[in-house]
């Protein structure tokens, strides 16, 4: 039976897919500093593929979708930030486009995090918009694809404010 994220598709381990540098039967994508990286573990570990564009390929229907990577940010934050707020932003036809995927607030700041799958996610015009508004206003708005990336984000407010 195939696993189904909170949003109904279909969520795709990448252990089934790779293994050795998987934690929870996952890949760990913050092991690897670069896509080339991936592409050339991905090929010396699967005997099917044998070029990038097969690599490619494979990276892109085998990794989550972005909605796995936003419910372990959440996760993470909920856990080990325990004077913060957290939510996932609805979108919907009644959303303002490009807002942050996650909002969390921590000591009276706005922190914005938009995730997207690493190394393959792409942010939109109005997202890349939405951050520099963001900025200009004097909040924290980052793109992230885990929850090291939010933790080294959030590490100066935990030790007591940035």
């Amino acid at each position: 039976m195939e696993r189904k994220n909170a949003e109904g598709y279909a969520d795709p381990t990448a252990g089934e897919a790779i293994g050795n540098v998987s934690r929870g039967g996952r890949l760990d994508y913050t092991k690897f500093k670069t896509y080339e990286e991936l592409q050339e573990y991905t090929i010396a570990h699967n005997r099917k593929i044998h070029t990038k564009a097969q690599a490619d390929e494979f990276i892109r229907e085998k990794m989550p979708k972005e909605s796995y990577f936003q419910k372990k940010i959440l996760d993470w934050i909920k856990d080990n930030v325990p004077n913060a707020v957290a939510w996932k932003e609805a979108a919907g036809p009644y959303s303002r486009q490009g807002i942050p995927d996650i909002t969390c607030v921590v000591n009276g700041r706005y922190y914005g995090f938009e995730v997207k799958r690493p190394f393959i996610g792409v942010l939109s015009k109005i997202q890349e918009q939405t951050i520099k508004q963001l900025r200009k206003a004097g909040a924290v708005a980052e793109v992230v694809s885990s929850e090291k990336e939010v933790a080294a984000i959030l590490l100066p407010e935990m030790e007591g404010g940035a």
